[in-house]
This record gives C-alpha cells, sequence and structure tokens, in this order.
C-alpha cells in the first residue's frame, strides 16, 4: 500500500514539474493561463502532491514567503472594508498567481527540472523576439503593434520588464560553467539581439531598471572592484548612446523624458512624469485619511476619483478622475490596505534579499532580477498585470536553489 501511495505522489510530482515548465513557456502569451487557469491548476496539483506537513516546514522556514502570504491574507481580509468585490477579486486573482506560483515552485521544483523551467522560458521568450522583429521589419502586422510600437503580445511597458528579466538570465547563461560551448554560443546570440530588443520598444522601466540592475549583479558578483565595475559603466555608457543613435523609439522616449522634467521644473505636470508626481502627492494625502488598514482592495480608485473631483488644486488633472491605478505599486498597495499591508509587503521583499544564497553567481541574479521589480514598483503596478505571474515564477525559481535539503526531502 505504501509503494502505491509512493508510486502515485512521484507520478503527481513529475506532472507538477512538467506543469511548472508549461507555465513558464506560456508566461509572456496567455494571459488567462498566467493568472488563473496555470496557478489553480498548480495549487491543485500540488495539494495532490501530498507531503503537506513537509511543505508547511520548508515555507515557514522561508520568512520571505512567511510574509508574503501574510500580505495577501491581510489583502483578502481587506474585502471586509471594500464595497466594490468585482474590483477587489480583479486584483487579488494577480496576488493569488504571485504567492500560489512562487510558494509551489519553492516547495516542488525538482532539481532536474531547473534548467528545463528556465529554457521553456527563454524559448517563450525567443518566440516573442521573432515577432517583434517581424513587427519591426513590416513581416508581419498585429492590431496593437507598430514600427513605433512593436511589441505584439502586451504592453510595451511589461513586455520591458520581461525583456530585461530575459537579458538577466541569458547574462546568467554566460557566466554558468556548467553550460556547454554550443549553447553559450547560441545564448550569446540571443543576448545580444535581446539587449537590442529591449531598446527596440518604448518601455522605459525595463531599459532604466536594466541599466541599475547590471550594476547590482556586478558589485554582487565581482565585489566593488574598480576593474568591473569600470567595465560596467562603460558597457553601459556604449548601450545607452548606441541605442540613442540607432533606435528611433528610444531616442524620442529620452527626449520625452527630457521634456516632461523641464516640464515639472516649470510648473507644468500635464506629462507622463508629472502626472506621476501629481497621482503621487494625491495618494499620500489620501493614505493620511485611512494610514493604517487603507480603503481596501476595491474601493481605491473610486476613494482616488472622488477624492480628485472635490479637490480644486487637481480640478485641471482630468486623468485622475478616471485613471485605473496610481502608477505606483507601493503607493497601489499602502492606498488599499494601508501602512499594514504595506509593511508586510516590504518585510517580504527584505527577506528575499537575506534568503541565504551559497553560489555566487545564482545571488547576484537574484539580485538583479529583483532590482528591475523594485524600480518597476516606482513606476507602475506590475503587480496587477502580466508581469506578477513572472514575478512570482522569479521568486519561486530562484528560491527553488537554495534549499539545501531539497534533494533530500523529494528523493
Amino acid at each position: 500500500m505504501i509503494e502505491i501511495v509512493r508510486k502515485h505522489q512521484e507520478r503527481i510530482r513529475l506532472l507538477l514539474n512538467l506543469l511548472f515548465v508549461l507555465y513558464a513557456a506560456l508566461l509572456p502569451f496567455s494571459y488567462a493561463f498566467t493568472v488563473f487557469t496555470g496557478p489553480l491548476l498548480i495549487l491543485i496539483f500540488w495539494i495532490l502532491e501530498g507531503d503537506l506537513k513537509t511543505k508547511r516546514q520548508k515555507i515557514l522556514s522561508q520568512k520571505a514567503l512567511v510574509f508574503l502570504l501574510l500580505f495577501f491574507l491581510f489583502t483578502l481580509l481587506s474585502l471586509l472594508w471594500s464595497s466594490d468585490w468585482q474590483s477587489a477579486f480583479r486584483i487579488l486573482i494577480f496576488y493569488f498567481a504571485m504567492t500560489i506560483v512562487s510558494t509551489a515552485l519553492y516547495t516542488s521544483l525538482l532539481p532536474k527540472f531547473v534548467k528545463p523551467v528556465l529554457y521553456a522560458f527563454l524559448l517563450s521568450m525567443f518566440v516573442s523576439e521573432v515577432l517583434l522583429y517581424g513587427v519591426f521589419l513590416e513581416w508581419w502586422h498585429f492590431k496593437k503593434a507598430s514600427i513605433i510600437n512593436p511589441s505584439p503580445i502586451m504592453h510595451h511597458t511589461l513586455y520591458s520588464i520581461f525583456v530585461a528579466v530575459t537579458v538577466l538570465l541569458l547574462l546568467g547563461q554566460m557566466f554558468d560553467k556548467t553550460v556547454p560551448k554550443t549553447i553559450k554560443i547560441l545564448e550569446l546570440f540571443f543576448l545580444a539581439s535581446t539587449i537590442v530588443n529591449l531598446f527596440l520598444n518604448g518601455g522605459r522601466t525595463g531599459q532604466i531598471g536594466f541599466l541599475i540592475a547590471i550594476f547590482v549583479f556586478t558589485i554582487t558578483y565581482f565585489g566593488f572592484r574598480k576593474k568591473y565595475l569600470l567595465r560596467t559603466f562603460a558597457a553601459a555608457v556604449i548601450l545607452f548612446i548606441g541605442a540613442y543613435f540607432s533606435s528611433p523609439i528610444f531616442h524620442q522616449r529620452v527626449h520625452q523624458g527630457i521634456l516632461d522634467i523641464q516640464g515639472i521644473v516649470h510648473g507644468n505636470f500635464h506629462s507622463s512624469w508629472g502626472l506621476r508626481m501629481v497621482m503621487s502627492k494625491a495618494g499620500l494625502q489620501m493614505l493620511a485619511e485611512h494610514p493604517l488598514v487603507g480603503f481596501g482592495v476595491g474601493d481605491v480608485m473610486d476613494e482616488f476619483h472622488r477624492f480628485a473631483r472635490r479637490r480644486c488644486d487637481l480640478k485641471p488633472f482630468h486623468f485622475l478622475t478616471y485613471n485605473t491605478h496610481v502608477h505606483e505599486e507601493w503607493l497601489q498597495i499602502a492606498l488599499q490596505t494601508g501602512l499594514i499591508g504595506l509593511s508586510l509587503f516590504i518585510l517580504f521583499i527584505y527577506y528575499l534579499f537575506r534568503t541565504p544564497i551559497d553560489d555566487p553567481l545564482t545571488k547576484a541574479l537574484f539580485y538583479a532580477v529583483l532590482t528591475i521589480f523594485l524600480f518597476s514598483f516606482f513606476t507602475d503596478v506590475p503587480l496587477r498585470k502580466y508581469t506578477a505571474g513572472l514575478f512570482g515564477f522569479i521568486i519561486g525559481y530562484f528560491l527553488a536553489q537554495t534549499n539545501d535539503k531539497r534533494e533530500k526531502n523529494y528523493s
């Protein structure tokens, strides 16, 4: 009987890991699978896999995941002071995906599936890149894609985050001594085309986040040695100058950013960055009204619109009466769940950086990828979009490689 149960668990475990591979492969393409169907299937197979007591112990030993679960549960609790449950569940589904995917990968990703999961994601990004270049070169057309905005599968801001993460993962492959030379040569060409891809689309979030992240990677992997810092700085300058003079989209976005800053200096906030500043100021004023628990996960934007309409100083900014979010993840979380929810989320991020990682390359990559997301939290709300699944996937993928007892527990 015990042997039958053991074989059943092994089959379920194999299916669950194959599901991880499928999830990685569909991350850039399927919105429904990324945020709902995939996480739901993963949860079902994760429960059927068994060993729940062992999994519970592993989760409790990883403080980052403990605070992520507490953050999700407190956000769920905020339904009690939310009146718009429909809007609330549209947000909660992304937090659900992030929580389930990261937790399941951490507890159940088998060592032999670490590379297949990575390659499945990289292959899917390669396909997306072929589609993007095809749009840019006018080989084919998509409804929402054009030469000016060639990303065919999602908004350029979100896609830039996906591409920036892909560049770092490919960079990691270059430093990984276990990767065969033939694979490295192929990935080197992919890395070069992906860097070009990053600066072809108009997503400044991924571009700036990547430039910051490569310094984080260098400092974490090589330390503060001048030789490597100067090389990284030189590479960043060459990338910036090359993109500025060769990519019309990047050139235009740089000039637009300069104009936005000049406008803000002269008191004109009717621009992309100017409106973000106005929203942040208004959001902080709102937070002062409900500092501890916020307005509830579903009611933030209705309250924000009402606040904007009754404030005379905000009336010139009509955008604030119909925007769908506040363009900053930290502020969005604070307005939804107050300082309590924000503190839980910050502790989750803090313990991700405190996670013991023995392998220097894994540690450097993890910190660099986290940096991209941390920067994106200041410019958008990626945890309410496609990128919530990517964030959960990245966290689970890297945390799964930190547990020294994993092979023993699942052998």
